[in-house]
Formats: C-alpha cells, sequence, structure tokens
C-alpha cells in the first residue's frame, strides 16, 4: 500500500496489478480501510471466493461517509437519495441528511443479505460512481479458489464504470493473475516515483519511464543515477548518470574489483595495476582482455609496451544494465519496496557513495 498511498494519481483510470510479499496482505479478520489522500478516496478490502462478501465489505467501507457523495448526478440507482441527502447538507440539516443516508444503506446491506443481485450490483456500483474511489482488492491465492468467475466479472462490470482498480497479490500467484486479467497493469512507473519519492527526489513520468527502460528495475543503478541528479528532474537533459560510478555494478562481479581499480586510474599498464589487485598476472591478463572484448577497455600497444585505456561506450554501457545478473523481473524487484521495510543502507555499494 505504500506505493499506492505516495502516489495514488498513478492508479487512476485503469486496472493495476501489484505483486507483493503474503504478509503484507489483510488478515482473513480484518475488515479493510478507507482513506483519503490527494483527495482520492482509497478502498482497500480483502477479497474471498465468496462475491457476497465481498462486495458487503466495500459498503461497510463507505456506511458512515455520507457527506463524500456530492457528484449524484453520475448515479443510476439511488440518484434521488443523494440528491435529497446534497439538498439536506447544503441547509446545513445534517441529521435529516444521515437519516435518510442510513436508510438507504440499510436497505441495500439487507438486499446484501438476501442476495439480491440486480439490486446490489447496480446500487453498489452506482455509489462507487459517484465516489469516483480507487478500489485496492488483496488477494492471498487465487490459484486455491474452487469459483472465481464471478470476481471476475465484477472486476470487469467495475472497469466497465471507468472505476479504478489495484488487485494486490503474492508474488508466487503472477503467472495466474496475469493470465486472467490481461489487460491488467503493472505500474513499475508508479513504483520509480515512489522510490525517488521517498528519498527525496522528484521524477516526471518521461523520467520514471526511462529510468525503467535503462535498468530493468536495477534499484541498486536507480538510487546512484538519482544521487547524482538534481532533487527535481522534469526532463531527460536534467538526468546525470555517473556511468564510472555505476560501471563496477553491472559488470559481472568477478570484475568488480578490478574494474574498481580501472576507474580510479582511466590510463594504465598492467604493472600500474597489478597492485592494487590481488590477482595471478595470468587472471589480470585474462580478466584485462575479457574487459576489451566487452568493449569496457581500449588495448593501446606502443613501443613494444601494452597500455589500457578505459572505454565508455553508452550503448555498451546500457547493454551491460540490462544483463546484469543483479536485474530481476522488473515487477518483482520494485514491488518488494511495498512490504519491506528497506534501507538504502542495505545496498552493496551504497558505503562507496
Amino acid at each position: 500500500m505504500k506505493i499506492i498511498k505516495a502516489v495514488p494519481e498513478e492508479f487512476l483510470n485503469g486496472l493495476y496489478l501489484i505483486p507483493t510479499d503474503r504478509g503484507n496482505l489483510l488478515k482473513l479478520d480484518e475488515n479493510g480501510s478507507f482513506e483519503i489522500i490527494n483527495n482520492i478516496p482509497i478502498i482497500r478490502v480483502l477479497v474471498t471466493p465468496n462475491l457476497k462478501k465481498t462486495i458487503s465489505k466495500i459498503v461497510y467501507q463507505i456506511k458512515d461517509k455520507y457527506y463524500l457523495f456530492k457528484n449524484h448526478e453520475k448515479a443510476n440507482w439511488l440518484k434521488n437519495l443523494l440528491e435529497y441527502i446534497n439538498d439536506k447538507i447544503e441547509f446545513d440539516k445534517y441529521y435529516k441528511a444521515k437519516k435518510a443516508w442510513y436508510r438507504g444503506i440499510g436497505d441495500l446491506f439487507k438486499n446484501i443479505r438476501k442476495w439480491e443481485f440486480g439490486k446490489v450490483i447496480g446500487k453498489s456500483i452506482s455509489l462507487l460512481k459517484v465516489l469516483n474511489p480507487i478500489i485496492v482488492f488483496d488477494i492471498h491465492d487465487i490459484r486455491k479458489w474452487h469459483y472465481k468467475k464471478s470476481f471476475i466479472k465484477f472486476v470487469k462490470e467495475l472497469r466497465k464504470s471507468n472505476l479504478s482498480v489495484v488487485i494486490r497479490y503474492p508474488i508466487d500467484c503472477h503467472r495466474e493473475i496475469a493470465k486472467i486479467f490481461s489487460d491488467g497493469i503493472l505500474n513499475v512507473k508508479a513504483s520509480i516515483k515512489y522510490f525517488a519519492k521517498a528519498h527525496g527526489y522528484y521524477i516526471s513520468n518521461k523520467v520514471a519511464e526511462y529510468l525503467l527502460s535503462i535498468t530493468n528495475g536495477n534499484l541498486d543503478v536507480i538510487y546512484l543515477i538519482l544521487r547524482h541528479s538534481k532533487r527535481e528532474i522534469k526532463n531527460l537533459r536534467q538526468l546525470k548518470i555517473p556511468w564510472l560510478k555505476i560501471l563496477p555494478y553491472i559488470i559481472d562481479s568477478k570484475y568488480r574489483k578490478l574494474v574498481k581499480a580501472i576507474v580510479k586510474l582511466r590510463k594504465f599498464k598492467v604493472e600500474d595495476i597489478c597492485y592494487r589487485v590481488d590477482y595471478k598476472l595470468s587472471t589480470l591478463y585474462r580478466y584485462l582482455d575479457e574487459l576489451v572484448e566487452l568493449g569496457i577497455l581500449t588495448k593501446i600497444r606502443y613501443k613494444n609496451k601494452i597500455r589500457f585505456k578505459i572505454k565508455l561506450n553508452r550503448k555498451i554501457l546500457l547493454e551491460l544494465i540490462k544483463k546484469s545478473k543483479n536485474n530481476y523481473l522488473s515487477w518483482f524487484s520494485i514491488f518488494l519496496l511495498d512490504n519491506v521495510p528497506w534501507n538504502i543502507q542495505i545496498f552493496e555499494f551504497s558505503k562507496n557513495i
């Protein structure tokens, strides 16, 4: 929920998927929550195969919020009731407004208990259209459900009414969820904006998209780039990428110690670097030749002596970032932020920044 709360505007007008840790989902005995962040209502409930219980939980979260249902012209069902309530509120007749609201909500709960499906769906969606919240569904493990069609159809009905839906689920259920909700969006861009915001940086959508494209969700590299940029990055020209500082962490880890020494020297002979690393001479020559093949170094022969020079080719460096073994699938590495009380000090490179 940290991601949604930090950038709720990024979860409007769509169906969004958030894989997370099981321990970060609502427990079976938790009712859910209702919050308003940046003037955007957020309803969070735990979903079960029983649609009746799911809708009941949603209605329970809004049962006391009569004062928020102002745009009654969006309603199909309950339009007269909402219009009456707004008129009473306008003339400070809160008692009458509240009384009418609770009578209407009481009828809706009665419809749910009797499971009068048409009335339940019509009234519930009508109320949600007026409120226009982000509806967050926590799912424990949809693979264990014997019957899931009713929930899937309900989500589709919500989307037909242009309501914003977020589905949060355990990471190991991702394949199943992605298959069921094929139009769901993994909002990695929002996660990168959240990560930046948590460290005191404001970045635009364009910058977030670019960081995702070049790092594939590698948070170590994203932090290094932000660390050497301005606090507010509105466009790509303001984004500074410290390639020399990043290089040791995007290369294969076996070269890391050597590349750190190379970055300090820039130009060198073998004898200049051999005392900085504890490699056998044969290993050192092999590693240097492999770095030349990777396009990281240039080998220069001059007067029967071999010199090396660091070579920064942007295209090669971007490929190295994408191939880095530290790059998890972007949705996996980034969305773990939602449940881990992370600290930048745990990052391997942080002490060298």
